[in-house]
């Protein structure tokens, strides 16, 4: 069926509460996490004379896309571990560069947003003197 705004989608979709005075209240986001295997490798062969140094784990650099390679192949990790306050182990670091592209596509849609908002409440008025 149509619905006739975000909060009533929200509402639906069981994501937010309704109030008495007719706000949408949403909740604190849940961490969904994927169960995973608890069986452990098994641990490697006790190193020889020849190799006593062991070799160094190649550190996780971000990839071209300034993401992790884990980012690249599942996408879901990611969104889950940024609701969770990136508390995530494989989600990409918070940097200037991430917050700069994002702001313009961002700000967009929230003013859009906005002036909908404005439209339907019947309050819009020129904004572009």
């Amino acid at each position: 069926g149509a619905f006739r705004d975000a909060g009533s989608v929200a509402v639906a979709a069981g994501v937010a509460q309704r109030l008495a005075d007719g706000s949408v209240v949403f909740g604190n986001p849940s961490v969904i996490q994927r169960e995973t295997e608890t069986t452990e490798p098994p641990p490697p062969d006790p190193p020889t004379e020849m190799e006593a140094v062991p070799e160094p784990e190649p550190e996780l650099d971000p990839g071209p896309g300034g993401e992790f390679p884990d980012a690249r192949t599942d996408p879901g990790a990611t969104a889950t571990a940024g609701a969770g306050g990136g508390a995530g182990g494989n989600a990409p670091p918070v940097t200037d560069e991430l917050v700069r592209a994002l702001y313009a596509p961002l700000s967009r849609l929230l003013k859009a947003d906005l002036r909908l908002e404005r439209e339907r409440a019947g309050f819009l008025i020129n904004t572009r003197h």
